[in-house]
């Protein structure tokens, strides 16, 4: 079930490309190597993600009602994600 999970997650960071806050940017440098693959938490959304995809820094959301994990690193129910969101305007 995780795997459908992630890949699911992956297929809608394809399609949810973005631009997000100076502050993540700042957060995951993406022309760093070491940086590729990295998921970081939205800054003020607990549905939504970070990561590097070809030297950008997108935003990916998860599937409708999940929320993303960072330990975990994929998309969950609501109740098994712990999610702190910054006071960061958006």
């Amino acid at each position: 079930m995780k795997f459908i999970l992630v890949i699911a997650c992956v297929g809608l960071l394809v399609l949810s490309v973005s631009v997000p806050s100076a502050q993540a940017q700042q957060e995951l440098d993406c022309n760093d190597s070491n940086n590729i693959g990295i998921f970081l938490p939205h800054p003020t959304d607990c549905k939504k993600y970070l990561n590097c995809w070809q030297g950008l820094l997108i935003e990916g959301s998860c599937p409708l009602g999940l929320y993303f994990d960072l330990e975990r690193q994929v998309c969950e129910a609501e109740a098994r994600v712990r999610c702190k969101m910054s006071d960061v305007a958006p």
